[in-house]
């Protein structure tokens, strides 16, 4: 397989949307559709997750990809409702159509080895969630920057990630 650069988060600022809920803060990044950010396999999503660390996150980016596994929209630190029922709110400025999420949690320290039984569950709970709304939740990635963890292939015994993305 050729080697390909890894491409990484662009550094301006101004495709983020910041938006207030409540008092919660939270912000909408849309990726320069003239440099798409593809997620064609689990590298890519691992290599996003530690360059998610880049941008003003404080706990998760929910990431929506359309049927390409092209980055759409980026939700930093949205609110929790918006994170579970993503596929039925009406979110500003997206208006490119998604069908797959991928969920980027930050934390201080992640721990390798395999999922815990709460993470279990709440990866469970996530998909079937999205799955109601017509979603796919292709993974949940714990990182602190350095180390990542996929849910996704940790807990699925048939992870998405080795499944083609549409051509």
């Amino acid at each position: 397989m050729p080697y390909t650069p890894r491409r990484r988060m662009p550094r301006r600022r101004q495709q983020a949307l910041h938006l207030q809920s409540d008092d919660l803060c939270w912000s909408i990044y849309h990726p320069d559709p003239d440099e798409p950010i593809v997620l064609s396999g689990f590298a890519e999503a691992a290599a996003l997750a530690v360059d998610a660390t880049e941008l003003p996150v404080r706990n998760e980016i929910l990431v929506l990809l359309d049927e390409h596994r092209r980055v759409t929209a980026m939700l930093i630190d949205p609110p929790a409702e918006v994170g579970l029922l993503v596929g039925m709110a009406a979110l500003p400025g997206v208006e490119a159509p998604f069908c797959q999420t991928l969920c980027i949690v930050v934390q201080p320290e992640v721990a390798l080895g395999p999922p815990h039984d709460d993470d279990r569950r709440g990866y469970f709970a996530l998909r079937r969630a999205h799955m109601a709304q017509g979603l796919l939740l292709l993974d949940v990635i714990l990182t602190d920057g350095d180390n990542i963890r996929s849910l996704s292939i940790g807990c699925d015994p048939d992870p998405a990630w080795f499944d083609e993305p549409a051509a």
